[in-house]
């Protein structure tokens, strides 16, 4: 029985950790999963390139700039301004569905 107790207190932090971490749309790239950066509303993220972001962090560390994703294998600034990567005060790149564009147009 406490076991039990235990198992359900934990999957319901695991849930409210979830929910806090993703709400509002806002997702971070620096821990977001590939199912996560998928998920994405509005783009259409190919599960490539999600893998390709997340494979990137797990090799290079933590984006600390938008730029930084442009560094991502299969990355274009066409995508990036799609995404609209914003650093946060504490440094996070996150996607946030209500953010100004932070990059400027590309000019192609």
């Amino acid at each position: 029985m406490r076991k039990t107790a235990i198992i359900v207190c934990l999957a319901g932090l695991c849930l409210l950790f979830a929910a806090s971490a993703f709400a509002g749309g806002v997702v971070s790239f620096n821990k977001a999963t590939v199912e996560q950066i998928m998920a994405i509303e509005d783009i259409d993220i190919p599960e490539e390139l999600a893998k390709a972001i997340v494979d990137y962090r797990k090799a290079n560390g933590d984006f600390k700039s938008a730029e930084d994703m442009l560094k991502v294998p299969g990355m274009t600034q066409d995508f990036m301004e799609e995404l609209n990567p914003q650093v946060t005060k504490d440094g996070d790149v996150i996607f946030d569905p209500n953010a100004e564009p932070a990059l400027a147009p590309s000019k192609c």
